[in-house]
């Protein structure tokens, strides 16, 4: 495969940006705390989710319409373009909600857990309709991956929610709609660019989301107070615009590798975010995090490792 540890290092470059977006978001949260803004409920993700994408948004578009990329937008007038558009729906403002959704009715333990669970969707969605390679080794590299991120963000908590089923379902469809995405999104990208492409997901995703919060009028409240705090906003502006990087890179990897190995690659995040916060915060790494982290290791390195030349046709 022509290039293929250029595209293996850039994978993982997007998990480490995507470790930086979580680690910023978190530190937006903290801040939104100290200037009194209620963080609990299912408003603030919505409205923290709006602003990140929405400045991804706008990151992309100052960053790819300076290079001329913007130019090319009639390429999306056709099939492929409403490939990307059901992708920036799904993945965006469905995906998102449905994940707030699930954080808000089982808690974030049972959430991340089900959502995590999108990358094995993804493989299974490409492998059905995008003909991709998917060899025993990819497989079991993949599930050892979802494994240890799961262990890693898992926390034991007794939930009394009344609706926890149907918090348990957002989050299995909010990983449906981001296994979904990565697919459509590749296959929209075989007649447009990945830099054209994420710039229009984003661009949809957070104008959809700043609609939705506006339209909400505890929303719209909300998103006032925290532009009203320094701090708390200009880190989630920050969180964004380091986002929109991790999701170009993604999507250009998913592209010329395939989703199985950028999402595995991708999933390294995990590791990312833990030394992140242990290395800056100088948070204890207990023996379930380190454990759920050499399984995301293991299972990316046997997912990435140099495909032999019938993977590479594939």
């Amino acid at each position: 495969m022509r290039n293929y540890p250029m595209w293996l290092t850039l994978g993982i470059l997007s998990g480490l940006l995507w470790g930086c977006n979580n680690y910023l978001y978190d530190m937006g949260t903290r801040y939104a705390d100290i200037g009194a803004i209620p963080s609990d409920g299912i408003l603030f993700p919505l409205v923290c989710t709006a602003i990140n994408d929405m400045s991804a948004a706008v990151f992309l578009l100052m960053v790819h319409g300076c290079r001329g990329v913007l130019r090319s937008i009639e390429t999306l007038f056709n099939r492929s373009g409403a490939f990307l558009c059901v992708a920036a729906l799904l993945g965006g403002p469905l995906g998102q909600l449905s994940y707030c959704l699930g954080i808000f009715w089982t808690g974030p333990t049972y959430a991340l857990a089900i959502s995590a669970l999108y990358p094995v969707i993804g493989c299974i969605l490409a492998r059905i309709f995008l003909r991709q390679m998917m060899t025993l080794r990819m497989a079991i590299g993949i599930v050892l991956a979802v494994v240890g991120a799961i262990i890693t963000s898992f926390t034991p908590t007794e939930s009394s929610a009344t609706l926890f089923f149907p918090g348990l379902i957002c989050a299995l469809f909010a990983a449906i709609c981001w296994g979904s995405e990565i697919v459509l999104a590749v296959r929209g990208m075989k007649d447009i660019e990945p830099d054209l492409a994420i710039t229009v997901r984003e661009c949809i995703s957070g104008t959809v989301l700043v609609l939705i919060t506006l339209a909400v009028m505890p929303g719209a409240s909300t998103l006032w107070k925290l532009s009203s705090a320094p701090m708390a906003f200009s880190t989630f502006v920050v969180a964004g615009a380091v986002a929109g990087g991790s999701y170009f890179l993604w999507y250009s990897v998913n592209r010329a590798i395939g989703c199985a190995r950028g999402m595995a690659t991708n999933a390294t995040y995990i590791i990312w975010g833990v030394l992140l916060q242990w290395g800056i915060t100088d948070v204890d790494v207990s023996r379930q995090v380190f454990f759920g982290c050499v399984l995301v290791f293991v299972g990316v390195l046997l997912v990435s490792l140099c495909p032999n030349e019938r993977e590479s046709t594939s």
